[in-house]
């Protein structure tokens, strides 16, 4: 514990000012009445998903992210203030590992702010408000104050900020409390792009002394606002320049500020943090208390459990699911850590840590203006929590069971990190249990040699996320991918047989290599490939290479490269493969034809949009086993919500009664200009086609008024196969454009058969009672009958379109 804590400890409340105390909620509520009155648009908090297509930010990481279009190209002067949800773990901003060390690094926080785009108000007035809001409306004592100011870099002809330092004086900021720094005070977006001064104020948690040599040095003197002049913009040679127009973009640590109103040491003393810390507490087999320790282990972990399982709420509920990429590999982390650290540090139960997700949700439910998408998805995250904690578990168990057995094999005090990274990458045990198993055997793990394979694994996930590999058609003038069409429907089910091939080339880290060793990652190319690769909205077929009848091989995933003319599958080698050897292959089956029904369905539902007067064309889809994704136009939509129920439920029975007829699936391979001809075809022919001049154009059903589409994926025989098509969720996703959810087979069949459960059990429910009921309904359908990716679902249910207009 450094000297400025130390003193933080031994003098807070010594010097009590005159300022009331504020809750979460009304901290919250005083800003947005504060800004408001001074004709600031309040704006909602943006997703801590981002929306861009980033690949650099996993998560929102500053109040400025969903500004940066007004910051680079408005013109018109706007006043905006907003407080916003923000995660920094993982990419650049990371406090993910610094969590629970120090009394002040969250993963999740929040940023309150306002802004002045195009001189809406000046650096008078932002300082001004600043000031104002602290002092005259939380009651801060001004004496524990202090404001720095840009000084100024001469070499970049970047003038002190005089201007700035002249305002403060005006205020009534003594001198000696008004400091130039230079770093400190010049903010930039990046290496390139908008730049300027800043001017941040600080608060001396002591007080009642001069802490203005302690500014920007000691921790017991904490940073509270930023106020950043946004003046200038640097070019890529590094010059600045005027930027031509005046935006202000400031910045407030919520949960600092509240530690400061509230008179606490820390930001895990507010009232945000004491319920959680408590219930966690209660969860302690021993009954352990939170003391706000830097030195303890125990309250180290305190802190960690609580941040991580808010930060995961949060991200959760804005619709992250935990995975194994990008941000949900981050919250996958999160959980996985606060479960072992909670079980193996605290003693709470191992299936217990689910218990705190209620607690952790009342904290923010009350902020029903901000964060009312927690109150909405609270179920899910509870589900997810129970879910991925049974899944951790059974992991760890499974993991042990191959640890004990390479351990007892190896007579060495070392367990090599490559077999750690195995336990890891094969079944997700994290390094820290792995070190943990060694030591009850007296023995090490090689962390070094852990980090190097996993340094290698996240280069070549990166590589095989992008499949930029050097992968030409004219080198596998043999490659065909054909084969995927080749299925038969034999005594009332799907065959697919094993087609024998041959590996053409096999990849590692972008490269040629001879070999792919046991349990590495990489791809290969077969001479006549059966496995469907991404492609139109389908997802690729998984399944695995056999030699000899051996597992050898484990698709992951299959991609088209050099324009849709060779399809690359990526995986794990289970033995030693290498080009040249023979092998068979086997899909998924039950998968495949999963996914051949939601895509069958989807053209029908396109049909049926189109036919109803409800769509009017396709905008993108996503098709999957037994579900299926389509957004779709509307033209003027002018359907109310009572309306639009109706028309889909009505459009559902259209779709059904057609795949209840049944009808045979026609496929024609044509050329472009005679795919145009096509009178009644839905779709646009696109460029995704097999070959140079060809494409399949598919017909489901006989008759003339049947949906036909060019399309390069796989169907079912007979539309009767798809079984029932049942409509799960429709919401818009901008003007004139609509997303629906469906479900198809065994799925729908299950959606069906709760659905009746539920009229069953309302049919003698109150009438005013029903729409209370059913919004517990809908949640216990999203966690009891679907097994899929709740990304894709959501947590829309148009249960109605079942229930609704029978009650």
């Amino acid at each position: 514990m450094n000297t400025g804590t130390k003193l933080i400890k031994a003098h807070v409340g010594a010097f009590e000012t005159f300022r009331t105390y504020h809750s979460h909620l009304e901290l919250r509520k005083s800003f947005f009445d504060f800004f408001q009155s001074k004709k600031h648009e309040i704006v909602k908090s943006a997703s801590v998903i981002p929306l861009e297509n980033d690949g650099s930010l996993l998560f929102t990481n500053a109040g400025m992210n969903q500004f940066k279009s007004l910051i680079l190209s408005s013109t018109e002067p706007r006043r905006v203030a907003n407080i916003q949800k923000c995660i920094r773990a993982g990419g650049k901003h990371n406090d993910l590992d610094d969590v629970g060390k120090d009394l002040h690094h969250q993963t999740f926080f929040e940023m309150m702010g306002n802004w002045s785009f195009n001189d809406a108000f000046s650096k008078e007035e932002a300082c001004k408000f600043a000031w104002d809001y602290l002092v005259e409306v939380l009651g801060i004592d001004s004496e524990r104050l202090y404001v720095s100011y840009f000084g100024g870099i001469e070499k970049l002809g970047l003038p002190e900020d005089r201007e700035c330092k002249e305002i403060w004086k005006n205020i009534g900021v003594p001198s000696h409390r008004i400091l130039p720094f230079v770093a400190e005070n010049f903010w930039e977006m990046g290496a390139a792009g908008p730049c300027g001064p800043c001017t941040e104020i600080h608060y001396d948690r002591i007080g009642g002394r001069d802490a203005s040599s302690l500014v920007n040095i000691d921790d017991s003197v904490v940073e509270i606002w930023n106020i950043v002049f946004m003046s200038n913009v640097r070019d890529s040679s590094g010059k600045i320049y005027n930027l031509g127009r005046n935006h202000i973009d400031t910045g407030m640590g919520f949960e600092r500020l509240l530690s400061v109103v509230q008179n606490k040491n820390s930001n895990f003393d507010t009232d945000v943090f004491i319920p959680i810390l408590a219930k966690i507490s209660s969860l302690t087999k021993k009954n352990l208390k939170y003391n706000g320790s830097v030195s303890s282990q125990e309250d180290a972990v305190f802190r960690l459990v609580a941040d991580h399982v808010r930060a995961s709420t949060i991200a959760i509920s804005d619709g992250a699911i935990p995975d194994g990429t990008g941000n949900g590999f981050i919250v996958r982390k999160m959980m996985r850590r606060s479960f072992l650290q909670g079980n193996s540090k605290l003693g709470i139960d191992r299936f217990g840590l689910s218990d705190l997700v209620p607690t952790v949700i009342s904290t923010l439910v009350g902020v029903k203006n901000v964060y009312s998408e927690v109150e909405k998805s609270s179920d899910k995250i509870i589900n997810i929590f129970k879910e991925e904690e049974t899944q951790f578990w059974k992991t760890v168990d499974k993991a042990k069971k191959m640890f004990d057995v390479g351990a007892n094999e190896n007579k060495s005090s070392t367990i090599s990190g490559r077999k750690a990274f195995n336990l890891f990458e094969t079944y997700g045990l994290p390094l820290s249990v792995t070190i943990e198993m060694a030591r009850n055997l007296g023995k090490e793990v090689d962390e070094k040699e852990f980090e190097r394979c996993q340094l290698e694994a996240q280069k070549l996930s990166q590589k095989a996320s992008q499949f930029k590999l050097p992968v030409f058609a004219k080198d596998f003038p043999t490659h065909s991918d054909k084969e995927k069409y080749s299925y038969s429907f034999e005594n009332g089910r799907y065959a697919f047989s094993k087609v024998p091939t041959t590996i053409l080339q096999v990849y590692q880290n972008q490269e040629k290599v001879v070999v792919l060793k046991e349990n590495e990652k990489g791809f290969v190319v077969l001479e006549r490939c059966q496995f469907y690769a991404e492609q139109g909205g389908q997802k690729s077929d998984i399944g695995k290479l056999l030699a000899d009848g051996r597992n050898v091989f484990e698709v992951e995933s299959a991609k088209k490269l050099d324009n849709g003319s060779v399809t690359v599958l990526f995986g794990r080698a289970l033995e030693p493969i290498q080009k040249d050897l023979r092998v068979e292959q086997q899909l998924d089956e039950k998968r495949r034809e999963g996914v051949m029904k939601a895509h069958s369905a989807t053209h029908l539902l396109n049909w049926a949009l189109q036919r109803s007067g409800l769509g009017n064309g396709q905008k993108g889809s996503s098709v999957d086993c037994n579900r299926l994704r389509f957004d779709y136009s509307t033209g003027d939509d002018s359907l109310d919500k009572s309306q639009r129920t109706e028309a889909l439920k009505h459009l559902e029975h259209i779709l059904n009664e057609f795949i209840m007829k049944g009808g045979l699936t026609s496929v024609i391979e044509t050329t472009l200009e005679e795919a145009k001809k096509i009178k009644n075809l839905q779709s646009d022919v696109k460029e995704d086609r097999i070959g140079d001049s060809s494409v399949r154009v598919v017909t489901l059903g006989s008759g003339v008024n049947v949906s036909v589409e060019c399309c390069s994926g796989t169907h079912v025989h007979d539309v009767s196969i798809i079984e029932d098509v049942a409509i799960m969720s429709d919401k818009s996703m901008g003007q004139n454009l609509r997303r629906i959810v469906a479900v198809t087979g065994e799925e729908a069949k299950k959606c069906r058969e709760y659905a009746e459960k539920v009229f069953e059990e309302l049919s003698s429910t109150e009438f005013k009672e029903r729409n209370k009921i059913l919004k517990v309904l809908k949640r216990n359908l999203f966690s009891e009958t679907f097994l899929y990716s709740r990304r894709l679902i959501g947590s829309l249910f148009l249960l109605p379109i079942r229930l609704g207009y029978r009650l």
